[in-house]
C-alpha cells in the first residue's frame, strides 16, 4: 500500500483526480499525507490569546481603563488586580474536529498508515465531532479556505476535503481501492529499484531511438508519426548493454507468457537501440533482451525466448533470444518504498548467464 501510495504522488501524475479505468492511486496518498500529519504534529489548533486576571501578560492599557488603583504610600497607583492575557492552543475548531473524525476513519479502515500514534490517541478521541452531518463537512472546509493563511491550515483543508469527497459513499470513510493498470506501478517500480552501473548515465533513450516517417509522393516531405519506440527500462554498462520489458505476467508456461507482439518489440527495440550505440563504436555493441517477471523469489521456470524453425531447430543470429528473469516483488516493493536501488537482474538460464 505504501508503494501505491508513492506511485500516486510521482509516477502517475493525476493531481488528486479520478482518472476512471486505471484506478485512483492519487486516493491512497492523501489519506497516507493525512495519517502522517497526524502523527508527526497531532491535532491542529489554533492559537489564541485570552483574556485574564493576574495570569499571563500584563495589558496596561486594560488595566487602567478598568480596574480602579489604591494610592500607594508616595501617592502612585496600586491596582490590586492587573488585567492580562495569556496565549492557548484549542483545538476546538471546526478544522481540528473535522480532522479528528477523518483521522479515527481512517484509523478504522487504513490502520497501517498510522503506526507510532499510540502516545496521541488519547488527543484523537477528546476531540468533539462536529455538530454538522458529514454529508456538508467538505463543504464547511471549502468556506474557511479563504480566510486561512497558515499554510498548514490550508494543506488539511484541502486535503480532508478530497478525501471526504472520494468517501462520500460510505458513512464510516471506508472504500474499495483497486488499481488496473498494476502493470504500469511494475515498470515504474522495476525501474527505480533495478542496481544500476556507475557508469550508466540514465539517458533518455526512448526520446533518440528512431521513428517511422511516411514521404510524400513527389514531395520531400518527410511525415514522422509523433510517438516513437517506448522501451521500459535500458541498462547502460561498461561494455554492454540491456533492454528490460517490465512484464506483469505469470510466465509459468508459453500459453502465460508474452506472445508475438511483445516478442517482436524486443527485437526491433534492440535494432533500434544498435542504430545509436554502433555509430560511437568500432565494433557492434553487446545488447542483451530481458523479459522482467514478478515472482516469489527470484527463480522461474522459463529461461528464454527463441525464434526457431517449426521443427524446433535454431535460426540465424538475426533473432537472438530474449532472457527471463524474476523478480521478487516483495523484494520490489521494499526498495521502492525504500527508495532504494537492490534489484538485481539475472538471466534465469545458468548455462547461458548475461555477461557484462
Amino acid at each position: 500500500m505504501r508503494a501505491l501510495a508513492r506511485f500516486g504522488v510521482e509516477a502517475s501524475k493525476r493531481d488528486y483526480e479520478d482518472d476512471g479505468e486505471a484506478g485512483n492511486p492519487g486516493s491512497l496518498s492523501v489519506i497516507r499525507r493525512l495519517a502522517d500529519d497526524f502523527r508527526d504534529h497531532g491535532l491542529f489548533a489554533e492559537r489564541t490569546r485570552q483574556r485574564t486576571i493576574n495570569s499571563g501578560k500584563p495589558d496596561w492599557m486594560r488595566t487602567v481603563k478598568r480596574e480602579v488603583a489604591i494610592p500607594g504610600h508616595k501617592g502612585q497607583p496600586i491596582f490590586t488586580d492587573i488585567r492580562s492575557s495569556r496565549s492557548t492552543k484549542s483545538s476546538d475548531a471546526l478544522l481540528s474536529q473535522i480532522q479528528a473524525a477523518v483521522i479515527r476513519e481512517i484509523f478504522v479502515a487504513h490502520s497501517w498508515w498510522l503506526t507510532g500514534t499510540f502516545s496521541r490517541r488519547e488527543e484523537l478521541l477528546s476531540c468533539q465531532r462536529p455538530r454538522f452531518p458529514r454529508t456538508i463537512w467538505a463543504r464547511k472546509l471549502e468556506a474557511m479556505l479563504p480566510s486561512l493563511y497558515s499554510a498548514r491550515s490550508i494543506f488539511l483543508a484541502e486535503y480532508l476535503r478530497y478525501y471526504l469527497r472520494e468517501t462520500r459513499a460510505s458513512a464510516s470513510g471506508s472504500f474499495v481501492f483497486g488499481v488496473e493498470d498494476f502493470h504500469r506501478v511494475w515498470e515504474t517500480i522495476l525501474r527505480e529499484t533495478i542496481v544500476r552501473a556507475p557508469c550508466d548515465s540514465m539517458r533518455n533513450w526512448n526520446s533518440e531511438l528512431p521513428k517511422p516517417f511516411y514521404l510524400h509522393q513527389g514531395s520531400l516531405t518527410h511525415d514522422p508519426r509523433s510517438r516513437g519506440m517506448q522501451t521500459d527500462i535500458i541498462l547502460e554498462n561498461e561494455s554492454s548493454f540491456t533492454i528490460v520489458d517490465a512484464k506483469y505476467y505469470a510466465a509459468k508456461n508459453a500459453g502465460s507468457a508474452p506472445g508475438w507482439p511483445d516478442i517482436a518489440k524486443q527485437i526491433f527495440y534492440e535494432k533500434a537501440l544498435r542504430e545509436i550505440v554502433d555509430n560511437v563504436s568500432e565494433l557492434p555493441a553487446v545488447i542483451h533482451n530481458i523479459f522482467a517477471f514478478p515472482g516469489k523469489t527470484n527463480d522461474g521456470p522459463l529461461t528464454k525466448a527463441e525464434i526457431r524453425h517449426t521443427d524446433g531447430k535454431p535460426v540465424s543470429s538475426a533473432f537472438p533470444p530474449i532472457a527471463c528473469s524474476y523478480v521478487s516483488v516483495r523484494d520490489a516493493l521494499n526498495h521502492y518504498v525504500l527508495r532504494s536501488q537492490g534489484i538485481e537482474l539475472a538471466n534465469n538460464d545458468p548455462v547461458d548467464a548475461l555477461q557484462g
